[in-house]
């Protein structure tokens, strides 16, 4: 789909400079892509307690020593 786009000068100078001219149109769609479809995180590490472990360090009622 064609459409027209005003950039910011600044905006339009650094996508020049690091990805060329010809490359304006695909940086902006994988810039917008990375936007608007980012994944989503879960709960995990939201807080600091809040960590993923690993199930090796679980143990069994069998494992106890009572």
């Amino acid at each position: 789909m064609r459409t027209t786009v005003e950039l910011n000068e600044v905006v339009y100078k650094r996508i020049v400079d690091e990805y060329g001219k010809r490359n304006i149109s695909k940086t902006i769609n994988e810039l917008l892509f990375r936007y608007f479809f980012k994944k989503k995180k879960d709960m995990f590490g939201v807080d600091p307690w809040l960590k993923k472990v690993s199930r090796k360090d679980l143990r069994d009622e069998y494992d106890r020593n009572i």
